[in-house]
């Protein structure tokens, strides 16, 4: 059985750690056809510069550049790369981090998942913490081992922070993995894909850059999310579709991690705001009343209310991003319809 997989890295000022990363993506083995591309974002940094230098003008990597003239944030950027992926002949999609380096046979023990099960969509390495050159910390501490959704309907990346233990070496199924390192089967990724209409409009004032070149662009990730939150976002609308997330231990890959839900003082204000709006519009796109009862208590009622007392108490620097959310919200509600309605018609199939 033939392996050809497209690889799509955004970088956002990430000169000191994309050679690492482009290193470890090019020497990946198992793969009769290996696509690298690049998308920068506008970075103020040499990234692009490195990336060409290094990568596009040797022969022996041929890894495709991108310069974006404006950043489209993660979602929108990454959503360029997956067009490009659905115009190759590629079976598999991988988002991945500049700040995550692999181990040689990560993505193709993904694949080799994938490749296993008709309804595994999306597949997941452990990720283990690195240091700043993207080598791997001693001892060993996972970065995430999989995504898991609790019923106060907050996300996490599971064993993030805790030492390597057998626990964190169990292959399983598991609600969703980071974007750090991704892995999507072609046909999941044209499932998961979300439609485009005149109520972006909405999107387009907050961020007006995203309106030029949208039809460069595939709708795999929601672009209102800009970034942060958007991969459990993806991966919620995955489960919902039926289509199931592997974590796969034995794929392994280094991860320098910035953003940890400890270090939340110590953030930028406009990531902790990213954070907030980010949290309503994954519920108001993906929750739904039949969760269960302890969700609804615990996460829509009793979450969401400390969330909005401590903006409105303590964080008040993401009172902007209720605003917003309050201006996305029906852009919101009219994609949450096609979903279910889709959503429902698989339930009659069924």
């Amino acid at each position: 059985m033939t392996r050809s997989l497209f690889v799509h890295v955004v970088t956002f000022n990430s000169a000191s750690v994309i050679a690492a990363c482009l290193e470890s993506v090019i020497a990946q083995l198992g793969f009769d056809k290996l696509v690298v591309s690049v998308t920068d974002n506008a970075s103020s940094d040499s990234s692009a510069d490195i990336v060409q230098r290094k990568f596009c003008e040797q022969v022996k990597a041929a890894v495709l550049l991108r310069r974006n003239a404006a950043n489209l944030g993660f979602c929108g950027a990454h959503n360029q790369g997956a067009l490009d992926f659905l115009a190759s002949d590629c079976d598999y999609f991988c988002i991945l981090n500049p700040d995550v380096r692999l181990e040689p046979d990560c993505l193709s023990s993904l694949v080799g998942a994938c490749q296993a099960d008709q309804r595994l969509g999306l597949a997941t390495p452990l990720l283990l913490r690195a240091d700043e050159h993207l080598n791997p910390l001693h001892p060993e501490m996972v970065d995430a081992a999989g995504m898991q959704l609790f019923d106060s309907l907050r996300h996490f990346d599971r064993g993030s922070g805790q030492p390597l233990t057998p626990e964190y070496l169990e292959e399983r199924d598991i609600f969703g993995g980071t974007g750090a390192c991704l892995i999507i089967k072609r046909e999941c990724l044209q499932d998961l894909l979300l439609e485009s209409g005149s109520y972006d409009d909405a999107l387009y004032k907050i961020y007006p850059q995203l309106k030029d070149g949208r039809e460069q662009r595939a709708a795999l990730f929601d672009e209102a999310f800009f970034a942060y939150r958007e991969d459990a976002d993806l991966c919620w609308r995955a489960n919902l579709l039926k289509w199931r997330c592997r974590f796969v231990p034995a794929a392994r890959a280094y991860h320098q991690r910035v953003v940890t839900p400890e270090r939340r003082a110590l953030l930028p204000a406009l990531i902790n705001s990213y954070g907030v709006r980010n949290r309503f519009l994954l519920q108001l796109n993906n929750y739904s009343f039949d969760m269960g009862w302890r969700r609804f208590v615990f996460g829509f009622v009793v979450r969401n209310l400390i969330v909005l007392l401590g903006v409105l108490l303590r964080e008040r620097t993401s009172l902007g991003a209720l605003v917003q959310f309050w201006q996305l919200a029906p852009r919101a509600m009219k994609r949450r319809k096609v979903l279910f309605r889709k959503i429902s018609k698989i339930g009659s199939m069924a």
